[in-house]
């Protein structure tokens, strides 16, 4: 059944069109309020860009509004504080954006080659990856990130080495040592790093090397300037993932996937043979 679009009165807003209220929704879509945030302005939105609601030139403006300075970037750096909505939920506005963009391309190489810089250095740079907040909802950055990494590994015009850069910057995440991921991100990461290994255009050499990475970062004897909970935290993180992303993978019998499952278990054991 088709989706009815969410009823909004855009004279209230002394607004005429769908796009002049995204732009208004935009200002305001890292609102510590829930049910504004989440339920009213990234929902509508979402529904809106999924039903083609808006002009190729309307989502490309979305699109660069989203990623820029005062939103996907905004306060980049903070822990602990409300500039973490505007930045995870701007990052949400990719996966339904290139979702058109698959439908129906307008986004050209040298915008999609755009949009995988600023997301790698989005994921260097964000440092805030609570889950839940009490009383104001889902930051979930890292999960967040994780999804926009998904989709944006689909894209043609990214080759290997696109999807090498992409891996290890969500490596980044995975190897947090600040906190312990308790609202699935691990699930969330292994079904981006799936996405990118069915591509299957990375070199099996990259591959060891990346499941390699993973595993000494879990050996003590590698840890250096961290405390005995962070490396708890980073070891545990790590551990969860690779089991997170061994069990999406170990019933698909195209290549990598064999290959990768037989390396995440070696690691997963301790074993470097």
């Amino acid at each position: 059944m088709l989706l009815q679009l969410p009823s909004v009165n855009l004279s209230a807003y002394g607004l005429e069109q769908p796009y002049d209220l995204a732009l208004h929704m935009m200002h305001h879509i890292g609102s510590p309020d829930p049910v504004l945030r989440d339920e009213l302005i990234y929902f509508t939105m979402a529904e809106w860009i999924g039903q083609h609601v808006f002009s190729d030139e309307q989502l490309k403006a979305l699109l660069l509004l989203a990623m820029d300075e005062e939103h996907l970037f905004y306060r980049i750096g903070e822990q602990g504080t409300d500039s973490v909505f505007t930045r995870a939920f701007s990052v949400l506005m990719l996966p339904p954006i290139l979702g058109v963009d698959r439908q129906r391309p307008f986004l050209h190489r040298d915008e999609i080659h755009w949009i995988k810089e600023r997301l790698i250095t989005y994921l260097r740079g964000e440092m805030d990856v609570r889950g839940y907040v009490e009383n104001k909802g889902w930051a979930h950055a890292p999960a967040h990130a994780a999804d926009a990494v998904e989709d944006l590994a689909k894209s043609p015009y990214l080759a290997r080495t696109d999807l090498l850069e992409l891996l290890h910057a969500l490596s980044i995440k995975v190897m947090e040592s600040n906190q312990v991921y308790i609202y699935d991100e691990d699930q969330r990461m292994a079904q981006a790093a799936m996405t990118i290994l069915g591509r299957n255009l990375l070199e099996q050499a990259e591959l060891e090397d990346w499941v390699k990475l993973l595993q000494d970062a879990r050996s003590e004897d590698e840890d250096e300037g961290r405390t005995l909970q962070q490396f708890s935290q980073l070891s545990l993180n790590i551990r969860m993932f690779m089991q997170s992303l061994y069990f999406v993978i170990r019933d698909q019998k195209a290549e990598p996937f064999p290959l990768a499952c037989s390396l995440l278990l070696r690691a997963l054991n301790g074993r470097d043979d």
